[in-house]
């Protein structure tokens, strides 16, 4: 192994129960995902830091919302699995991986969900274009999350990267609701 694979102390547990297969992910990641245009090349402390712990804290907040551990979460992703491979490995969840096309993510949720959203809570971990960054510039996360708006659905938004601000302004046609957040983690956004 050339690189040092640190963990934040909230991560710790994680790490200790799962390590043999979320080093293997990271191999994946680093010889398979890169081949075939997956992920852009990155250094192995770039995967692991950027692709693996950040996957950590989004299974760490499922652990935090009541009863969403055990439902089935959809990643909207690339198809690198990034996070929702590192999500199912540490949590046992049931993850469905999904490529970001937008209409067929929308018809999946509307279809896994009986064809009725009215009133339904729905967790959008990840908002912005790219993992990483606050840019929400053509992000495939607008028009889900409008189309799930118009439907009736309550959003739950995390993107600790994204701000409120830039959010609400993508999502401008739709009620934020502001007093339902104090609960939520840092970067939750609830619609």
């Amino acid at each position: 192994m050339n690189f040092e694979p640190q963990i934040p102390e909230w991560g710790l547990d994680d790490f200790k129960n799962h390590q043999d297969k979320l080093f293997e992910y990271h191999e994946w990641l680093k010889n398979t995902a890169i081949k075939t245009g997956l992920i852009s090349k990155k250094t192995d402390q770039f995967i692991w830091d950027e692709f693996i712990i950040h996957s950590l804290y989004f299974a760490k907040l499922i652990k935090k919302f009541k009863n969403l551990s055990e439902c089935e979460i959809i990643d909207l992703g690339t198809g690198a699995g990034i996070p929702g491979i590192p999500i199912s490995i540490v949590n046992k969840t049931n993850v469905s991986l999904v490529d970001n096309k937008q209409k067929r993510i929308y018809e999946l949720v509307v279809r896994k969900l009986f064809g009725n959203l009215s009133g339904k809570r729905i967790a959008i971990l990840g908002f912005a274009f790219k993992a990483n960054t606050n840019d929400t510039r053509e992000s495939p996360s607008i028009e889900i999350c409008s189309n799930l708006l118009k439907e009736g659905a309550c959003l739950i938004i995390n993107d600790p990267k994204v701000s409120l601000k830039s959010i609400k302004k993508d999502l401008s046609n739709y009620y934020f609701c502001e007093n339902d957040t104090k609960s939520m983690p840092e970067g939750s956004w609830q619609f």
